[in-house]
């Protein structure tokens, strides 16, 4: 099964969908951008919800925090990482319908296990449900991203992707602003069950509303279809996509210390109460909120003059570079809400590079981008695993600062590694007005 997306402007070929088949897909692309976004919002406050819960359940039942650190990474992030590239080629063929419906009923499931879990014998049964978790979310990006290469044309697409990412980043941001006052009145365990219910409710109103065709409209007719193993092979001997997810490795390492570390970060670096960690954490995702659908609009512009493939660069790695400088910044500024809004001015900058890393991807896997997107996402998600694990290390040997500063420095190598990758590859004509 060939899946035809409007990439950048090429010659029609015999088997691509028709313009009318095209065109039919263009005027549902708000409400498919609409509806992703909504999935991505939920996904993160799902993910995130953790970072706030783990203050009070940790001692509950009985682990450390640096246990807890290694279940989150080890559990959750390396089984997300791992099933990138298989919910990728799942929503290539069952649709993005039915593949984000999956993703959202497990997330439920894992966070009403885990509103269950016992005081003695935990550590198995939060590796279990982390597992479930991440399995559950690993079709997330991958089908999103495929869901806006399908449905989006082509200069307005690096737009579209930092819609989404921006309200995967209000998903972040909201979890301890909802979460928080929530953990101090119910306890931790009524943090599991109100995310496992929103889940719940997202997912009906995903199946009522969705297109239940998408994304077959743009299937090619007469297409060969090819092994599933055969396109694999063809994705990972790309050497461009190889290059831009080891830049999205470091880039995504970076990320996941914002993710799962600065709740933790303000209440034992800064000294912060849980309430008011609450609000402070919720400020690197809301500048994410803010930054990303500006950066992307700012890209598609750009693109329009310059080609998009360029564009996508130049804009990745200025991002990259401030996200850098602002990590620095958060290290050495004394005062510290001056530190935290540096930091969530990075975090800004991260989540702006986010659709450019995105659209380039798809565009390179363009007959696959469900799977490309997953070979990207999937070293992005190692990238977390590194990161995860190593913070609570990494702040306990060298204290904030000395972490902080280390992982600006990780900004600035990935920027140079945007260097590497050949845009060349990617078709760049300047896209019609």
């Amino acid at each position: 099964m060939r899946i035809v997306t409007m990439l950048d402007p090429a010659p029609v070929a015999p088997g691509i969908a028709s313009s009318a088949t095209q065109g039919t897909v263009i005027q549902n692309h708000w409400r498919v951008i609409t509806l992703t976004g909504v999935v991505t919002f939920v996904a993160y406050l799902v993910r995130t919800d953790v970072s706030v819960a783990q203050e009070r359940m940790v001692p509950a039942v009985g682990i450390t925090i640096v246990l807890m650190g290694a279940i989150t990474a080890w559990a959750f992030q390396l089984s997300y990482a791992l099933f990138q590239i298989p919910a990728g080629m799942l929503g290539e063929r069952i649709g993005t319908r039915a593949a984000l419906a999956l993703a959202l009923l497990g997330c439920s499931l894992a966070s009403l296990i885990t509103a269950a879990v016992p005081q003695r014998g935990a550590t198995p049964v939060l590796i279990g449900t982390r597992i479930l978790l991440g399995v559950s979310q690993a079709g997330v990006f991958p089908v999103a991203a495929m869901a806006m290469a399908i449905f989006v044309p082509v200069a307005e697409r690096v737009r579209a992707l930092a819609i989404i990412i921006a309200t995967s980043s209000l998903g972040a941001a909201t979890a301890p602003l909802l979460m928080a006052p929530v953990m101090e009145r119910f306890g931790w365990r009524a943090v599991f069950v109100l995310s496992g219910a929103i889940a719940l409710v997202t997912c009906a109103v995903w199946l009522a509303l969705m297109p239940k065709d998408a994304p077959h409209p743009v299937i090619a007719p007469g297409a060969a279809t090819a092994p599933l193993g055969a396109g694999l092979r063809v994705l990972l001997g790309n050497a461009g996509l190889r290059q831009l997810s080891l830049a999205y490795l470091l880039h995504s390492a970076v990320y996941f210390v914002f993710v799962f570390w600065f709740f933790r970060y303000l209440t034992e670096g800064r000294g912060f109460t849980v309430l008011a960690s609450g609000f402070w954490g919720s400020l690197p995702g809301m500048a994410g909120v803010v930054c990303a659908p500006l950066v992307g609009t700012l890209a598609d512009r750009l693109g329009r003059r310059i080609g998009t493939a360029r564009a996508r660069r130049r804009v990745a790695m200025s991002c990259l570079f401030a996200a850098g400088v602002f990590v620095l910044l958060g290290a050495v500024l004394p005062s510290a809400v001056l530190a935290i809004c540096a930091l969530s001015l990075s975090s800004g900058s991260i989540n702006s590079a986010e659709a450019p890393f995105f659209s380039t991807a798809t565009a390179l896997g363009a007959a696959n981008p469900g799977a490309a997107a997953g070979v990207l996402n999937l070293m992005g998600n190692l990238g977390g695993v590194i990161s995860i694990w190593l913070v609570p290390l990494m702040s306990k040997a060298w204290g904030w600062n000395g972490t902080l500063l280390f992982w600006s420095g990780v900004c600035v190598v990935a920027a140079l590694l945007w260097l590497t990758v050949d845009v060349s590859d990617v078709a760049s004509a300047p896209a019609p007005a």
